[in-house]
């Protein structure tokens, strides 16, 4: 059977933008497992808090995105290379039928019920519409694109015509709630609004959420019959449990604990993220182009992941782009090594392809700086010519890589004279607001990248909205980049757009990108059809198909 979102329907998501019409993935003739799971319990770690967030809730996180994905509806889900794909299930079809204008059809299975016995049908997504298209949020972006849309065939065909091209159609439809469910991100809310999904939610806290098997669900028939979801990585203590988890936290004492449990197999690889340094748009001191190349070319970004993950893990490279992250098929730059075996960190350095005035340089730093009329002395530090000294406001975000990659960084500037004040934000998406109304003269936090360049180039054209990581810089320039891309159904033209929009940001040094940060993902070894991958939504989106490995017999 092919797992809900594996790797194996991982060539569809490359026809998607390239082919005017995709069905959905309905089915497979890879046989049945030998053994059938649904009376067995499987728990999951991944990060957390949890909550009760709709998909479009502001506040929902790739944690509550991928508990959504087990219980929601979706036209298309996220596999494990971070590609999309089609789902099936309650939405049978998906296709792209017109460029002029752009009109995809959505097809909806028959007989599909949500959990309280209501029929799911196109009505749900005409509602689903209408608040995403309302909602001041990057995540509607695409629902805003449609003019209209009209249900046939007694309300399994849904029609949507956009305004303009859309390229990331399949972005959309993702995880539908029922019209009239409460909105909101209580914990409680998740429990309370129905499901329609190969799982149901039981139970939930903000620590631990209970899915149990969805009997009506007819794709994936083998899998677990339960799911315990945890926001701690704790392994079961009972050797014949089955347990998966995902984690960002990777560090000796994690991977010391891995060696305790034999049974348990692991592998370290890249994440969806980017650990980036943003500066203020109109601060004294980032508001100078002189200024932020200075500041971004005294920092040694290698050492500093070394430090970070020395002898820990295989090491990232400092980053080559601030719309991929390390491991996307679009990065730019080389991939740090293979992390299979690899226990000590790599001397990698900036491959030497890299675009000139881009590679770090402590003495290129003391120059500029000395250009814009500063010097350094023991008494002043770096000081300009009135004798007052560098200081610098910065936020950071509230992840660990965020607080010891802001301590680093601190250290580094208070190195060479500059005085350094770190202030908090509550959330990586605050960090980005406060550097973008000058409240603070750098940000340092981690930005989240998608299947697509789209959402994380939106900081820098269009509606300024929260959740769209606003960098406070518009320009002609990075719009028509912006709007090329977005409106491109060649994937591998529109990349070549998005790499020159990554470029032109990152030669006006608005952005200093340090560093993919890695994850661990583990798994006991009668887990099968576990695959690594670069997020925790495509972690929990494989889910569905894993299976416990049969038992040999011997020869």
């Amino acid at each position: 059977m092919i797992p809900r979102g594996s790797m194996l329907r991982a060539g569809l998501a490359g026809l998607i933008l390239t082919i005017v019409v995709v069905p959905l993935a309905l089915g497979s003739g890879a046989a049945e497992p030998s053994t059938n799971d649904n009376a067995k319990t499987l728990t999951i770690s991944i990060p957390g808090p949890f909550n009760g967030c709709s998909f479009l809730d502001q506040g929902a996180t790739p944690s509550t995105d991928a508990v959504l994905d087990l219980v929601r509806p979706s036209a298309f889900l996220t596999n494990p290379g971070g590609d999309l794909t089609g789902a099936a299930g309650p939405i049978a079809s998906a296709e792209l039928t017109s460029l002029t204008p752009e009109t995809v059809v959505y097809t909806i299975a028959p007989g599909r019920k949500w959990s309280n016995g209501v029929p799911f049908s196109g009505i749900d997504f005409v509602t689903w519409w209408q608040r995403a298209s309302s909602l001041a949020s990057v995540q509607s972006d695409g629902y805003r694109a449609i003019k209209s849309i009209y249900v046939t065939n007694g309300g399994l065909t849904v029609t949507a015509v956009f305004d303009k091209p859309y390229a990331e159609w399949n972005l959309l439809f993702r995880d539908v709630e029922q019209p009239g469910a409460a909105a909101g991100c209580s914990i409680s809310d998740l429990v309370h609004r129905p499901s329609l999904g190969p799982y149901v939610v039981q139970s939930a806290t903000t620590s631990r959420i209970v899915l149990t098997m969805n009997k009506l669900w007819t794709s994936d028939a083998s899998r677990f019959g339960r799911i315990v979801l945890n926001d701690a990585g704790a392994f079961p203590k009972s050797s014949g449990a089955s347990f998966a988890s995902y984690s960002l936290s990777v560090n000796r004492t994690q991977l010391d604990a891995l060696g305790a449990h034999p049974t348990v197999l692991s592998r370290i690889g890249t994440s969806s993220g980017i650990e980036e340094m943003t500066f203020a748009p109109l601060r004294p001191m980032t508001r100078l182009v002189t200024i932020r190349e200075a500041l971004a070319w005294s920092l040694n970004r290698q050492t500093m992941i070394d430090q970070l993950w020395g002898a820990v893990t295989f090491s990232p490279l400092p980053a080559a782009s601030i719309l991929f992250s390390q491991g996307q098929s679009a990065y730019p730059g080389a991939s740090a090594g293979t992390p299979t075996n690899q226990t000590t960190t790599s001397t990698s350095s900036l491959p030497s392809s890299s675009p000139p005035g881009l590679a770090d340089c402590l003495s290129c730093a003391i120059s500029a700086f000395a250009a814009a009329g500063y010097s350094r002395s023991s008494t002043h530090g770096l000081a300009d010519g009135r004798g007052v000294r560098m200081s610098l406001r910065v936020v950071v975000g509230p992840s660990a890589a965020d607080q010891a990659t802001a301590a680093l960084v601190a250290k580094s500037w208070e190195a060479i004279g500059i005085a350094v004040h770190l202030v908090n934000a509550p959330s990586d998406a605050g960090a980005a607001l406060a550097a973008s109304r000058n409240e603070d003269d750098v940000a340092i936090f981690t930005r989240p990248t998608l299947t697509t360049a789209s959402y994380t180039a939106r900081s820098w054209s269009g509606p300024a909205y929260f959740d769209a990581f606003n960098s406070g810089i518009r320009t002609p320039s990075f719009a028509a980049l912006y709007s090329t891309a977005v409106s491109n159904f060649n994937s591998a033209a529109a990349n070549v757009t998005w790499l020159a929009l990554d470029q032109a940001i990152m030669k006006s040094y608005w952005v200093r990108p340090l560093f993919t940060p890695p994850s661990l993902v583990e798994w006991t070894n009668s887990l099968a059809t576990v695959y690594p991958c670069l997020s925790v939504v495509g972690f929990l989106d494989q889910a569905t198909g894993w299976t416990i490995s049969p038992v040999s017999t011997g020869s």
